[in-house]
């Protein structure tokens, strides 16, 4: 069998490169170090691989980070019900399947959440934002995924810095919004994703998919967000002075994943790096 090789490169700035366009069956990964994004977007190929290929061998890589470690110790999506696992400052949390289920466990991590961000530097108001943001994205994963499968959330929470990743195995976003008869001329992921970001388009005629307030609340703090689905991405970097959106062209990715970070702190600038080295 062809052994399709992933290269990560570039990973806190959230840019992949593959080698073919296709699920990937092996990963290289040089012993570098995995952030929240780029270890979800591994667990998702690996949960597609088992979906579409029964025979796929085990899958593989020689990093062993922390991060990446702990997502894969979650066993997503093969857990049968919802569960959480820790490791240092990383949470991961395999989701109840719909908006009524263990309703009760999911409120309780979202308050574990909110009180792990004001314990590091966020104040009770941005946290409480922060934690909103998380949970719209988690609401929109049960409202437009159309997939039994449970999504995943992985997060990171450090002195006045977080970073949470959101993924589900689902319809993506194309096909979700062209259920909705005003949405049907879309054709492709980079188009539905760019009418995605704008308040109130969904295929439920109720309300949208919670990316613009998810965007706005990182837009505030010096971050960025990057919405993945089919062939397409969007990238928004708020880590300068001036905002940056970029659409860019990738391998196809099953389902839809939704990644962001934020700092309380600007970047320091070239000079003040080289100052302090």
């Amino acid at each position: 069998m062809n052994q399709n090789l992933l290269g990560v490169t570039d990973i806190e700035h959230f840019h992949w490169s593959l080698a073919e366009a296709d699920v990937p069956t092996s990963v290289e990964l040089e012993n570098r170090p995995v952030s929240v994004p780029a270890a979800v977007e591994l667990a998702i190929i690996e949960a597609n691989s088992r979906k579409v290929r029964a025979t796929v061998p085990p899958f593989s890589s020689t990093n062993n980070s922390a991060m990446y470690s702990a997502v894969k110790s979650a066993n997503w999506p093969l857990v049968g019900k919802a569960s959480k696992v820790t490791s240092g400052d990383t949470t991961v949390l395999v989701l109840p399947t719909s908006a009524s289920e263990e309703t009760g466990w999911w409120t309780k991590q979202l308050l574990a959440l909110k009180e792990e961000l004001v314990t590091n530097g966020f104040s009770p108001k941005l946290a409480g934002a922060l934690t909103g943001g998380v949970g719209e994205m988690v609401d929109n994963a049960w409202s437009h995924s159309s997939c039994d499968d449970p999504a995943l959330l992985v997060y990171q929470v450090r002195s006045k810095n977080f970073a949470f990743s959101i993924a589900d195995l689902g319809v993506g976003v194309l096909e979700s919004l062209s259920k909705n008869p005003k949405y049907d001329f879309l054709r492709s992921s980079m188009e539905a994703i760019s009418f995605a970001i704008q308040p109130g388009v969904s295929r439920l005629e109720n309300g949208g998919m919670g990316f613009a307030t998810m965007l706005q609340s990182m837009a505030e703090l010096w971050g960025n967000a990057r919405i993945r689905s089919g062939e397409a991405a969007l990238i928004i970097d708020r880590t300068q002075e001036t905002t940056i959106k970029n659409f860019i062209y990738l391998p196809q990715l099953p389902g839809l994943h939704v990644s962001a970070r934020c700092s309380l702190e600007a970047p320091r600038t070239p000079l003040q790096k080289q100052a302090s080295s």
